[in-house]
């Protein structure tokens, strides 16, 4: 690593309790380095692709519309719930949306779009939903197969309910 260069944490957010763990567990470890660095928080949106047949994407379009209704909810979620780590450190916000599935979205944005380079990426342990969970499999497992820096998956599930005022 350069020294010139701030230690950069990518960390897959997405309103989950694992994806809350895995911001938890990136701000822990920034609060615990001892270089500057640089953590980024990212969301990713995949949405279905487009087809050459207009009945299925009348049908496609309305399952994206839902998704990016459903993403902006999430985000504000996870923007409230990172607001807690706002005094302890410094970090950056980023949403991309592209078709496919989640896994190769962030693998390719890490590569090609951030213009960083990254030294650790952090994620939950979660399934992409629907069809995608049957095609797609673990986010984290395309994660760590494609990326060539070092991937943290937090498996410990972030309890929500106290956040929600459901605790006891």
């Amino acid at each position: 690593m350069d020294a010139a260069r701030p230690y950069t944490i990518v960390v897959r957010v997405d309103g989950t309790p694992e994806g809350c763990a895995a911001a938890e567990y990136a701000c822990s470890l920034c609060v615990k380095l001892k270089v500057s660095y640089r953590l980024i928080f990212l969301y990713v949106v995949a949405l279905y692709r487009r087809t050459a047949l207009n009945l299925i994407n009348r049908q496609t379009d309305q399952l994206n519309a839902d998704i990016r209704e459903n993403a902006e909810n999430s985000m504000m979620k996870c923007k409230q719930f990172l607001s807690r780590f706002e005094s302890l450190v410094s970090y950056e916000w980023i949403s991309i949306k592209d078709e496919g599935n989640i896994g190769p979205i962030m693998v390719q944005f890490i590569a090609d779009g951030l213009h960083t380079p990254v030294d650790l990426v952090v994620v939950g342990r979660t399934v992409d939903t629907g069809i995608k969970k049957i095609v797609g499999g673990h986010v984290s497992d395309y994660i760590i197969a494609n990326l060539k820096c070092p991937v943290m998956v937090v498996k410990n599930e972030y309890d929500l309910s106290d956040d929600e005022g459901g605790g006891s």
